[in-house]
């Protein structure tokens, strides 16, 4: 079992049809590939995690990193897992406002108001495992 998480920028603000679309894709292409996850959009900034099969993992990676909606797609960590966290949902989601991400990681040693939380999850992959982690927690 492999898992990717990634960041990267929206080139536009992304408006719920947008979200929707991106969901029922998302959702029927990872189940096709028997991948599962959670995205997280915060303003322009996204987040995700990816987990399943190495190669179906890659390749859906590589599709994300070709699409024209995302800049700045940077991989923060992957590697392999001995289960999936998210094993309940081919995409779970969750839209943040404001500073609504930062409840999910105040408590943290890393944790710094000023900054933005995917870009505080970015510096140190571990938190944005739990952030993700936390995240799944509130889905359910």
């Amino acid at each position: 079992m492999f898992e990717l998480l990634y960041t990267s920028v929206a080139t536009k603000k992304l408006r719920e049809p947008d979200l929707t679309d991106i969901l029922i894709y998302s959702r029927i292409n990872n189940q096709n590939m028997g991948v599962t996850g959670m995205l997280v959009c915060l303003d322009r900034q996204i987040m995700q995690i990816l987990e399943g099969d190495e190669e179906a993992v890659k390749c859906i990676f590589d599709g994300i990193r070709r699409d024209n909606r995302h800049t700045q797609v940077e991989v923060f960590y992957q590697g392999f897992i001995d289960e999936r966290a998210f094993n309940q949902w081919t995409m779970a989601f969750k839209l943040l406002e404001g500073h609504e991400a930062s409840k999910f990681l105040v408590g943290y040693e890393e944790f710094n108001k000023d900054k933005c939380p995917i870009g505080m999850v970015k510096d140190n992959p571990n938190l944005g495992k739990k952030m993700f982690l936390s995240l799944r927690n509130f889905l359910e």
